[in-house]
């Protein structure tokens, strides 16, 4: 009976300090929520749980634009249109569901081109398009801020690559 009390005297206060321990971890272990799609924009690496609050890179960009257009050096700063023009920036679904967007009314030619979406960033990758009876290659590059300023820098040659259509073009867009 004595070798008994001895015993539970040790595993009693045993027992306690691991329930104890064990009541401490637990409500300590709340599990984090987030966003759990890595090339979302609010990734959360520490989320365990999805709470559908991802934010998709291209949703930023989607929507109407006023544009002012520059083809260096010919439209600046003496032979500036400032006529109001606008573009429209719209899911495309060709390659990446949720990395692609398209241009309307794109650059001076107002054509359709296809760009890639890496979080604030677009590339606009070498693509051959008809504008009128011409055949142009179109490529560069953009970056959209926190308030929806868009600049992008292309460039355009006849397919073949001369000449130069247009080098160094800017068009700055602000969304509406």
């Amino acid at each position: 009976m004595n070798s008994l009390r001895k015993t539970l005297n040790h595993i009693i206060p045993a027992l306690l300090v691991v329930a104890c321990g064990m009541a401490i971890v637990l409500s300590g272990c709340k599990e984090e929520t987030g966003c759990t799609n890595r090339k979302a924009d609010n990734y959360n690496p520490d989320a365990v749980r999805d709470d559908g609050s991802c934010i998709n890179a291209r949703d930023k960009f989607l929507g109407v634009y006023r544009i002012l257009h520059i083809n260096w050096p010919d439209s600046f700063p003496n032979h500036e249109d400032l006529t109001p023009r606008y573009m429209v920036i719209a899911e495309d679904n060709l390659r990446e569901v949720k990395d692609d967007i398209k241009f309307l009314n794109f650059g001076q030619d107002s054509i359709t081109v296809r760009a890639l979406v890496d979080k604030n960033f677009i590339r606009i990758p070498q693509q051959n398009l008809k504008s009128g009876n011409l055949e142009l290659t179109y490529w560069g590059e953009g970056h959209i801020d926190d308030d929806g300023h868009l600049t992008i820098l292309y460039q355009s040659t006849l397919v073949g690559g001369t000449p130069v259509i247009c080098q160094d073009c800017v068009i700055f867009a602000d969304q509406l």
